[in-house]
């Protein structure tokens, strides 16, 4: 079970394979289009709309995704998840609702969210056929975004947690996640020393094993979730990264997470 590199008419895209077989599309887009290394789809680091209009025209084109039924939410680096039931048109609809985590049973409906380093987290229910999409940075982790999605799951739509598969994307990786003493602590606290490293005087947070540890305790098993290697920070070839180009704002952009049921 990974995240497979594929090319879809010149569009660089990471695919979750395993979802596949279950009639679930899931993605992670890349930097990388035809010969560009600047695929970007943030309206807020750009030149104009219209290039990243022109971006998503060519994203759902090659992904063969409605863009008259797309949903997502205004990120705010909390822990509120909200159950999906109606898309919306992505070039006519400003959203207002804040929510980091979005579920659907809704088939045809593509989840969306945003990340230049935070991490994607990919929830489906096998047997209820439910999708969920996480966006969770350090806050969200903090604060249990992704056990909260698979509580809702088992409290609202009565999901068997041996019915799901979980996959954590690719994002910031724990030697390049720096944070202040203060953030350590807070971890440290909510989850332990086996995620939280102290070098001398800096100290780095673990997010995919905070994340991951969370998912073990709300009882899946390491068989049902798939986590990841890549480091957005790392792979300047196929990512933007925001701790990375926050210097120079004119490298920074975003990738995007989608998942949809198809059938």
């Amino acid at each position: 079970m990974a995240f497979e590199k594929i090319c879809i008419d010149g569009l660089g895209i990471l695919r979750i394979s395993e979802f596949e077989k279950y009639g679930v599309n899931a993605f992670f887009t890349t930097r990388r289009y035809i010969d560009s290394n600047n695929f970007n789809l943030s309206y807020k680091w750009a030149n104009s709309k219209e290039e990243i209009d022109k971006n998503y025209f060519i994203l759902f084109k090659n992904l063969s995704i409605d863009y008259r039924n797309i949903y997502y939410a205004k990120q705010v680096h909390k822990n509120d998840i909200i159950v999906v039931e109606k898309g919306f048109n992505f070039f006519e609809y400003k959203q207002e609702n804040e929510a980091d985590g979005l579920i659907t049973q809704k088939s045809g409906i593509t989840l969306m969210t945003f990340h230049a380093d935070c991490i994607p987290v990919y929830i489906f229910d096998k047997e209820k056929r439910i999708i969920s999409l996480i966006h969770s940075g350090w806050r969200g982790s903090l604060q249990h975004i992704s056990k909260r999605a698979i509580d809702i799951l088992i409290l609202q739509f009565k999901s068997n947690v041996s019915n799901l598969i979980v996959a954590i994307g690719p994002s910031i990786c724990k030697e390049h996640f720096e944070v202040g003493k203060e953030v350590y602590d807070a971890f440290l606290q909510e989850f332990g020393s086996d995620i939280c490293i102290h070098h001398e005087v800096k100290f780095y947070v673990d997010l995919k094993k905070a994340i991951e540890k969370d998912l073990l305790e709300a009882g899946l098993k390491k068989e049902q979730i798939i986590v990841s290697d890549m480091c957005t920070y790392e792979k300047e070839d196929l990512f933007f990264s925001y701790r990375r180009d926050f210097k120079t704002p004119e490298k920074l952009g975003s990738m995007v997470a989608l998942m949809r049921m198809v059938r």
